[in-house]
């Protein structure tokens, strides 16, 4: 877990089917809501479809660029670029999942849920997908594979569902490049655990986040 990195330049050479599934196969075994397992895995190894994505990425890219205001346009240009980099992937695996019915819903109150109710269902999905995903990405690292998680791509959603079949009720998590990394990106800074650690019932120190 400490040596994982997020990988965004892959190698020119392909992954071994057997790899590949040994990977899925870890994101298999991730805990789901209920064992409802409501998440798949779509794997994108033509590089036609791949770079079909791409484009469709970039489209969505220009047209945020048209409205960007012409003084942070070059700064709103770089940081969109990255939304690229799993154009230069062997395989991109698209991690999607169904929301499913809010099982209580018949039970709870009218009022007084402070609008939790509604959310439940999709954070049990989001949670469990997130899992089976975090999952393939320690694995493919064990394996010698480069990988990272990326949301910024679903800004063309509506085209990338389109390209990919995705069936209608399912939503795409992510895009998630992998293949062969061709960098050994350094560690990302971590905040120390003292400030990511509260123990319930203990007041916040002033002016701190929760």
């Amino acid at each position: 877990m400490r040596e994982r990195r997020s990988v965004r330049r892959f190698l020119d050479r392909s992954v071994p089917d057997a790899m590949l599934e040994q990977i899925l196969e870890a994101a298999r075994w991730a805990p789901s809501w209920g064992n409802r397992q409501a998440h798949r895995f779509l794997v994108v190894t033509s590089r036609t479809l791949i770079d079909s994505l791409g484009s469709a990425v970039r489209n969505a890219v220009s047209c945020c660029l048209d409205s960007c205001p012409e003084d942070r346009r070059e700064e709103y240009a770089a940081y969109l670029k990255n939304f690229e980099h799993f154009t230069g992937a062997p395989v991109v695996v698209v991690p999607i999942f169904r929301r499913g019915d809010d099982l209580l819903a018949p039970v709870m109150p009218a009022s007084g849920t402070d609008g939790e109710a509604p959310l439940r269902p999709l954070l049990e999905s989001v949670s469990s997908v997130s899992a089976a995903v975090m999952n393939l990405l320690l694995a493919a690292h064990t394996l010698g594979l480069g990988a990272c998680w990326m949301t910024g791509p679903l800004i063309a959603g509506g085209a990338l569902r389109e390209a990919l079949r995705v069936p209608e009720g399912w939503e795409i998590a992510a895009l998630i490049p992998l293949g062969f990394p061709a960098e050994e990106p350094e560690a990302p800074s971590r905040r120390p655990l003292s400030t990511l650690v509260r123990h319930a019932g203990d007041p916040p120190e002033s002016g701190s986040e929760p």
